[in-house]
């Protein structure tokens, strides 16, 4: 008979059974010779993160390195856990969870790896004659932001980095694409055309490809910057999508009523659409942010508690209910199954997909509710209810004039409201 058998239990009962991490745990610690002193809380940190098959394959890979002839100082444990390539493996995140939070090691530079891994592909695809300034430009910004952090100023994210390179990569292959092979060709015209592809993104990008040629210019590789003399011609006004009355009951109708919606998909779109909740605000929402006894809940940088009506209510407990099944020590609301064993919240990419079933995205439905509260209430009590600047939420204020939003004079039965816009754009709302 098999071992597992003389429990009564099948295999797939006996790899479910909640003890087996410990029992794991409690050999491994009887056949090491001089066991850790943190080694039985890391077996129960790894045993309330994965399930029990899986944290006993963790435990088995951490005897064998525990095992070996290498010192077993937490740092160096860490080190020989990582897996070569862009995931450190479960292992490595485990030990570097448990280690960071009791203070026995330092995080490992694995989101710098990946951020450097990211920054070479860029690279790697300008073209080949322009690629030795690419190269440059990222070893400058690479020196700028160690400036900024010895200056102790705000240093640039990695994310940043990312944005300023794709920019140049696309601007060298377009570059490349109208037959010009060296920098110092670039005119005008080609700036113009890169960034008429991209109407909306023309302020940031010609304010990249500026940094970009200033940088070239300094170094001798052009002698005329082909930016200059450019406008960005920023719209002053929302020009964004916003969803019509009908759109917005439809999508509301989905998540309260259809349970085959994702809690996820229903938590960010509630949220958004009633709330005006960015994307990066459900995400980074954590449990200790959320008062049962008021219903209420923490929303990013915002000064006070949001409330909840009782449909945004209902939404929370039925996500927080879905998070129960996962078994996840993580603090925040919205768990997925890669971030279920650690403490970091979704990713981005995740949360940019959740709505994909809906076909809308999160900034329509946070742009909808705010275009509303600002044409209705006073737009500096929205921006400080929201946590935004005043500079910042009034660009959503409409400067058309609805039919139906100004009283109509008395005895007056042809007279209309006027427009108080003077470029023609309609409003925002729906």
């Amino acid at each position: 008979m098999r071992p597992h058998a003389g429990h009564g239990l099948c295999s797939a009962c006996w790899q479910r059974r909640p003890e087996r991490p410990f029992v794991a745990g409690e050999n491994l610690i009887a056949r090491l010779a001089d066991p850790p002193p943190w080694l039985g809380e890391l077996i129960s940190h790894l045993a309330a993160g994965h399930s029990p098959a899986r944290a006993c394959g963790l435990i088995g890979q951490l005897g064998r390195l525990l095992d070996d002839e290498h010192p077993n100082h937490p740092q160096a444990l860490l080190e020989r856990a990582r897996l070569p390539g862009r995931s450190m493996g479960p292992l490595a995140r485990g030990l570097e969870i448990f280690f960071v939070e009791r203070g026995l090691a330092l995080a490992t530079d694995h989101a710098e790896r990946l951020a450097a891994g990211r920054r070479r592909r860029r690279i790697d695809a300008v073209p080949e004659p322009l690629r030795p300034a690419a190269e440059a430009f990222n070893t400058f910004l690479l020196r700028s932001r160690e400036r900024a952090r010895r200056a102790g100023t705000l240093p640039r994210a990695d994310v940043t980095l990312d944005i300023k390179l794709s920019t140049v990569r696309d601007l060298a292959q377009h570059v490349c694409a109208r037959g010009k092979q060296d920098w110092a060709l670039v005119d005008v015209h080609d700036i113009e055309a890169f960034l008429a592809a991209q109407p909306k993104n023309r302020p940031r990008r010609l304010q990249i490809a500026r940094q970009f040629f200033r940088f070239a210019k300094s170094h001798k590789m052009i002698l005329i910057d082909p930016t200059s003399g450019l406008s960005a011609k920023a719209a002053k006004g929302f020009i964004g999508q916003t969803l019509t009355l009908d759109q917005q009951r439809r999508l509301f109708q989905r998540w309260i009523t259809d349970p085959a919606v994702h809690p996820h998909e229903a938590l960010l779109g509630i949220l958004s659409l009633l709330h005006g909740a960015s994307s990066a605000e459900v995400r980074h929402l954590r449990l200790d942010g959320i008062d049962p006894g008021n219903r209420a809940i923490r929303l990013g940088q915002r000064p006070r508690l949001v409330p909840l009506d009782p449909v945004s209510w209902s939404i929370v407990q039925r996500c927080m209910a879905h998070r129960e099944t996962q078994s996840t020590s993580n603090p925040h609301l919205m768990v997925t199954k890669g971030t279920k064993a650690g403490r970091h919240p979704a990713s981005v990419a995740y949360v940019s997909h959740i709505l994909d079933p809906a076909g809308i995205s999160p900034q329509v439905l946070r742009s909808t509710r705010l275009i509303d509260l600002v044409n209705i209430m006073d737009a500096k009590l929205v921006a400080a209810a929201f946590g935004m600047t005043p500079e910042g939420i009034m660009i959503y204020l409409a400067d058309h004039v609805a039919d139906g939003r100004l009283p109509r004079p008395p005895n007056s039965e042809t007279c209309r409201p006027h427009s108080s816009s003077t470029d023609g754009r309609a409003s925002g709302r729906p």
